[in-house]
């Protein structure tokens, strides 16, 4: 580091220090966001300091939050993904690209680099805060299969001054198991073993120059976190059955929109605008639940509860 930018950097570090310690947070968010066209500076400082500073600020410290659609199967957002590139797009007057939240964290990162699972829970509000200031945009919408985590310390997956509403869409189980043990050459052993997460294991993908190794810690793990009802009531969340999404396209589509109006997302209701996207995307019914007794006996002791609640 050069002279100049070792400087800088102490320079800026002891502002922000002050910031921190007289507990004006609202001038530190403020000062560090003046450092955005320096990028890497403003990189090394929000990695140093944003999560400890968000997690100790309860207001609002900026007008831009993400919305987040949740599953446990990313692939089951799909018609909801491209739902809100369409509407989203109608609604800006120019096109509109859903991302995921690996995709969202890859572009943020400088260099090559490598996250694990408990990397994302300590960062997870640096992530954030990184996400929605790399554009202009004032509500980003992203896709995510991770669950909602609470540590002892207090850093949750998001908060509410980070994220404005979610929906969590649920899938039935066993169609959900069906399909990883179609996706493992139907292995029954594999299958169980992602589904309930019983070995423990994390799964290991590289999106972009960034290797992620996470874990979605099971179905009925994941399906609880999102359902919580202090999670939904603390991040305006909103959960939906894939079959109603299925059976009744207009009138789901139509509920998600009036609940993110709801929770305070800045968008209208066009029922024209959902009409439309139906009749050019028809929804295609999940394929028949062809899984034996035996297998739906030994995932039962998992998901019953969850199961029989929902009424899938």
């Amino acid at each position: 580091m050069s002279f100049l930018n070792n400087f800088r950097l102490h320079y800026h570090t002891k502002k922000l220090e002050d910031y921190i310690q007289s507990e004006n947070y609202a001038d530190f968010f403020h000062y560090l966001l003046d450092l955005k066209k320096n990028e890497k500076l403003f990189f090394q400082l929000s990695l140093k300091y944003i999560s400890s500073s968000i997690n100790n600020f309860q207001n609002n410290f900026s007008d831009k939050k993400i919305v987040w659609l949740n599953s446990f199967l990313n692939e089951d957002l799909d018609y909801l993904e491209k739902f809100f590139s369409f509407y989203l797009g109608n609604e800006m007057l120019s096109s509109y690209q859903m991302t995921s939240y690996l995709e969202a964290i890859d572009k943020i990162m400088l260099q090559k680099d490598e996250i694990t699972f408990n990397t994302l829970v300590n960062q997870s509000y640096f992530f954030q805060w990184m996400i929605l200031n790399s554009d202009q945009l004032k509500y980003k919408f992203i896709s995510n299969e991770i669950p909602f985590f609470s540590t002892k310390d207090n850093f949750n997956f998001t908060k509410s001054n980070i994220t404005q509403s979610f929906i969590f869409l649920i899938n039935d189980p066993y169609v959900v198991y069906q399909k990883i043990k179609k996706y493992n050459n139907n292995d029954q052993e594999v299958a169980r073993n992602i589904f309930l997460n019983l070995d423990n294991n994390f799964d290991q993908k590289t999106v972009g120059k960034t290797t992620f190794s996470l874990s979605k810690k099971g179905w009925h793990t994941n399906t609880q976190s999102w359902k919580d009802p202090n999670v939904i009531n603390s991040l305006r969340g909103k959960a939906i059955l894939l079959k109603d999404l299925v059976s009744d396209p207009y009138e789901t589509l139509s509920s998600i929109i009036l609940h993110l109006i709801q929770s305070g997302v800045k968008i209208e209701l066009d029922y024209g605008l959902i009409e439309k996207y139906i009749n050019n995307n028809p929804i295609l019914p999940h394929e028949a639940i062809n899984i034996s007794q035996k297998e739906k006996k030994f995932i039962d002791k998992y998901i019953n509860d969850i199961y029989r609640n929902d009424e899938f």
